[in-house]
């Protein structure tokens, strides 16, 4: 015997086990992305309260008792969804407010990131079109806490350094996330939808209230 080649038998069965279990666990991860894309293609189109497992799976080429391998029903697969929408959300407020220098452009930019973000992508923007109830009731779930408490952070952060002024930040956080959001809820009711407009309009309103706002002809 001899060279590289050589391997005891245990080492094959050792390889062959762990190519194994390496295809289950891609396997898993696509069958659970295709799930994930299937729900969100299914919610942007109907909407939560229409939508039911069968719509979901039917999108796939999975058998319709897969679907119960990753998730126990409607509600926990939406709540993955919007969990998948908060990562991509996390990552772009990093590179936006995280970064202001001034109270306007801190407040500008969070309204931006998230109302651009609801309405560059069509089914992004169906889906906060077709559920804008189902989204609200997952405000104080875990699927949305951590953008709540990134967010938390980047605003303690603005008042430390004096980019925001001392205020009660649950207040002040309170006040940009329900005008950013309910303005949202109305944008995607328009069109043409025109997210800048929409940032300019909750920038101003909430930089210097109802006299500072942009006034129709």
């Amino acid at each position: 015997m001899s060279g590289s080649a050589d391997t005891m038998p245990g080492e094959r069965t050792s390889e062959r086990t762990g190519e194994r279990t390496g295809r289950r666990e891609q396997n898993k991860a696509e069958n659970r992305a295709a799930l994930l894309k299937a729900a969100r293609s299914v919610f942007a189109e109907i909407g939560y309260n229409a939508a039911g497992v069968r719509d979901i799976v039917r999108r796939t080429d999975l058998a319709s008792g897969t679907f119960y391998n990753y998730f126990k029903d409607k509600e926990e697969i939406f709540s993955a969804v919007i969990a998948e929408m908060t990562g991509e959300l996390l990552v772009r407020h990093r590179e936006g407010r995280a970064r202001a220098t001034t109270t306007e452009e801190f407040i500008r930019r969070h309204s931006s990131v998230y109302l651009h973000y609801v309405a560059e992508d069509p089914e992004i923007l169906a889906f906060g079109r077709n559920n804008v109830t189902p989204i609200r009731n997952l405000f104080d779930k875990p699927d949305l806490r951590h953008l709540a408490d990134a967010f938390a952070g980047d605003l303690q952060t603005a008042i430390a350094r004096g980019i925001l002024p001392k205020v009660d930040p649950g207040y002040l956080m309170a006040s940009i996330s329900g005008i950013v959001f309910e303005i949202s809820v109305i944008m995607t009711t328009r069109d043409p939808v025109d997210p800048d407009e929409a940032t300019e309009f909750a920038t101003r309103l909430l930089m210097g209230g109802l006299g500072n706002l942009p006034k129709k002809a």
